[in-house]
């Protein structure tokens, strides 16, 4: 029992928490799918809207063909590229329930793990809404480069909400089984705990080793988005001074 209960936070260290990607963000961005905002510490901004207007301290620029199908590739590839984050934290989120209903199942309580999948729901949309604002996506400058420490502190957090919850469900729910089944056969449940055990820590290597592989690509999307915004920086001088990646 306590080793199970060991294996499963193990999932809230996923690799993709400890790679970092070579680029950081310059300016402070916003993206909400259709529109691009590029804002700089002073406050002033530059805005690629969704009919690939481009307008710099609220002037539009005049814009040729070839310049407005570059910002348009601009803005599609980080509408595109940077909200996979986000998927990346969901799938780890949905995993840690599925892992959970496993554990359940076990015991025989379907609902007896409500609160340890409610309190990991309520830790990531709190996460989620430190980067969502009237539903734009706003990555503040040199957010990536912090992004390892904030996640270290985040998901230390996130290991004591769940080992309170979920140690407190699962003897709850040993509790009420050990009461509804007299004479209850230990050696049967150990045994079954140790496979629950291995199953959890099979899916949990398969996971990282996807997050790993997922992250990477991240990164270099990353990296591929750097050089398309030096091309565009060719093609419009004017979007110069609102750099969104260094190296």
């Amino acid at each position: 029992m306590k080793k199970v209960l060991l294996a499963l936070p193990l999932l809230l260290s996923s690799p993709v928490y400890a790679v970092q990607c070579k680029v950081d963000l310059e300016n402070e961005i916003h993206l909400n799918g259709e529109r691009l905002e590029i804002v700089q510490t002073s406050g002033d901004k530059a805005v690629i809207d969704s009919d690939n207007n481009l307008l710099i301290h609220g002037e539009k620029i005049e814009l040729s063909r070839d310049q407005q199908q570059a910002v348009e590739q601009y803005r599609d590839s980080l509408n595109d590229y940077l909200p996979r984050a986000k998927q990346i934290a969901q799938d780890g989120l949905a995993l840690a329930n599925d892992i959970v209903d496993d554990v359940a199942q076990s015991f025989d309580a379907p609902e007896a793990f409500e609160s340890v999948k409610q309190a990991m729901q309520q830790f990531y949309a709190d996460i989620e809404a430190r980067y969502y604002q009237n539903g734009d996506l706003v990555l503040p400058a040199d957010s990536f480069g912090s992004l390892s420490e904030t996640w270290s502190e985040d998901f230390e957090k996130a290991k004591a909400i769940f080992n309170e919850e979920f140690i407190t469900s699962a003897f709850n729910a040993m509790s009420e089984k050990m009461q509804a089944e007299s004479g209850i056969n230990l050696t049967e449940m150990a045994n079954s705990m140790t496979e629950l055990k291995e199953r959890i820590a099979e899916r949990l290597k398969q996971h990282s080793a996807e997050v790993e592989e997922q992250t990477e690509a991240f990164c270099d999307s990353l990296d591929q988005m750097a050089e398309q915004e030096q091309q565009l920086h060719n093609k419009i001088p004017a979007l110069k001074d609102y750099q969104v990646f260094t190296i």
